[in-house]
């Protein structure tokens, strides 16, 4: 295997830190789905309760559940993590986050920053041949709309505040855990990452096909950037920042679709889904190539296996 190759597998590899047996894996997976189950019932409980009371604290609206709901899946998926890498892997916990055990929030607002005009240039390129499809100019998003009720923004207000850690837990979860799991037994990088995007869009069981099409475009390029980053800040960051951007779309360009002569056909949609899901991960990872990581923290540096041994997290 050729050095480069070896360095992309530095972050798959941090899993011979720790114990990578099936019982490991099996036990790791019960006890996240355990904490969750027991976090999902007393969330459910409490919620139940304060509806029943009519508490004036806590809005029923199904927004806000949701974006309980979301916090405490994320809460039980880190804790769960935290939890297995200490009693049932062995391994330091931020082997999950970075080749150097450190978690560095700078590089999670670099992503973020780096995936907001990155998005912008994909819709421009969406507009662009939504137009020429249509044969009128049309653009890729609905029409700007205020929301006809307060308690949209309230329970848009919960969701945002809820999305980064949802990001980190999924992040933590696919391209940190599952990735490095996956990476111990099937040595083929791309195929391990085809199996995290696979599993990605089946975790997302709310949307349809071309929407799961979508999701496993964005676990593709997550993958990339947590790997050529070998580290996941910068794919949280631009996780955050496409929940937001999708969050921000739904509370403010709910309007009418833009006029068009012809209706989209299932391959035109394919086609804007490819641009949406490709593109601005494309173009972050052209930027971070051409700059050679930009702004890559001086502490980065790939761990050696021997530096931390199994059982001493």
């Amino acid at each position: 295997m050729k050095p480069g190759e070896n360095f992309s597998r530095a972050f798959i590899d941090l899993a011979r830190m720790g114990r990578t047996d099936w019982r490991s894996v099996a036990l790791t997976i019960l006890l996240v789905a355990f904490i969750s189950i027991v976090l999902f019932v007393i969330s459910a409980i409490c919620v139940i309760s304060s509806v029943d009371l009519a508490s004036p604290t806590f809005s029923k609206h199904p927004a806000n559940m949701i974006a309980l709901f979301d916090a405490l899946a994320a809460a039980a998926s880190v804790f769960g993590f935290w939890l297995a890498c200490k009693k049932i892997l062995s391994r330091p916990f931020r082997s999950l986050i970075s080749t150097d055990m450190t978690f560095d929030i700078r590089r999670c607002f670099l992503g973020a920053v780096l995936y907001l005009p990155a998005n912008a240039l994909s819709l421009m390129a969406i507009s662009l041949f939504f137009s020429m499809r249509a044969g009128v100019w049309g653009a890729p998003i609905r029409h700007f709309e205020w929301p006809h009720h307060n308690h949209q923004i309230v329970a848009s207000v919960g969701m945002l505040l809820a999305i980064p850690f949802a990001a980190f837990a999924e992040e933590l979860v696919f391209r940190g855990w599952l990735t490095q799991t996956l990476g111990h037994y099937i040595r083929s990088t791309i195929t391990v990452v085809a199996l995290v995007a696979v599993l990605f869009a089946a975790y997302h069981s709310q949307y349809d096909l071309e929407g799961k099409a979508l999701i496993m475009l964005c676990s593709l390029g997550f993958s990339a950037l947590s790997l050529r980053d070998q580290r996941l800040e910068l794919a949280i960051g631009a996780h955050t920042a496409m929940n937001v951007w999708v969050t921000l779309q739904a509370l403010f360009f709910a309007g009418p679709l833009p006029h068009v002569q012809n209706p989209l056909t299932t391959l035109d949609w394919w086609i804007i889904v490819i641009l949406k899901g490709t593109l601005p991960f494309g173009l972050m990872y052209g930027l971070l190539q051409k700059t050679r990581g930009w702004f890559v923290p001086t502490v980065a540096r790939p761990a050696g296996l021997g530096d931390v041994q199994p059982g001493h997290p």
